[in-house]
């Protein structure tokens, strides 16, 4: 870790809103739905880079999971976010992949504390076209129980008519299932998604849970 990584929250000790992309880069993403992925993700980071007070309260990390699980971008203030470019390969390991991010997202809330900065509830967005292929069960149950308890935000999303909605809603609390996007609108997703962290941090107080009201009409699959 560079050694200044913590000089960017004594410099900017303002709020934040951690959010860990969590994203399915397996083999059946390959062609359109990784492209489209890919423009969504460099969308949204734009989209919240020109918010005012987003820009500075959000930060974000990114976690692939595709042959194995991956922290291509480091949890850090999205100012500084260099746009990844996502490449499909290998399986579907989603229970090593929200291990890996609820110990990333719990790392950066004890750095929060260390530097005395408050934060938001943090999210977490898990994004597959398929299902786990590994023993996903024990993270399964850890990422609910910390939704259940307000300690998260999951948002789950399903990608395309392979995905196993029954095992995505494994990861989620009882009163915010999963949701299965329209065809590929990772565009409209992303853009709601920017809207609605804009809304926690300009709504909302710091350590306490909040539901954004942004309707998902525009990119949900009912």
């Amino acid at each position: 870790m560079p050694t200044n990584y913590y000089d960017d929250l004594i410099d900017n000790p303002n709020s934040r809103c951690p959010c860990m992309l969590v994203l399915d880069i397996s083999v059946s993403m390959r062609g359109e739905p990784i492209n489209e992925l890919n423009q969504g993700v460099n969308q949204f980071i734009q989209a919240v880079i020109q918010d005012d007070f987003a820009s500075y309260a959000v930060d974000i990390g990114i976690i692939t999971f595709g042959g194995t699980a991956q922290e291509i971008v480091p949890i850090q203030s999205i100012q500084k976010v260099e746009v990844p470019n996502l490449t499909p390969t290998g399986n579907t390991p989603m229970g090593e992949a929200i291990n890996k991010a609820i110990q990333v997202l719990e790392k950066r809330k004890q750095e929060y504390k260390k530097s005395g900065v408050s934060y938001y509830q943090p999210w977490l967005v898990l994004m597959t076209d398929g299902e786990p292929t590994d023993n996903y069960q024990v993270a399964a149950t850890k990422l609910r129980k910390l939704a259940e308890t307000n300690k998260m935000l999951v948002i789950a999303v399903g990608i395309g008519e392979r995905c196993n909605l029954s095992k995505l809603a494994e990861f989620c609390s009882s009163d915010n299932p999963p949701k299965q996007l329209t065809g590929l609108k990772f565009e409209e997703f992303f853009k709601w998604l920017s809207q609605s962290v804009g809304e926690v941090i300009t709504k909302s107080t710091p350590g306490v849970s909040f539901q954004a009201t942004q309707s998902t009409d525009d990119w949900e699959s009912f």
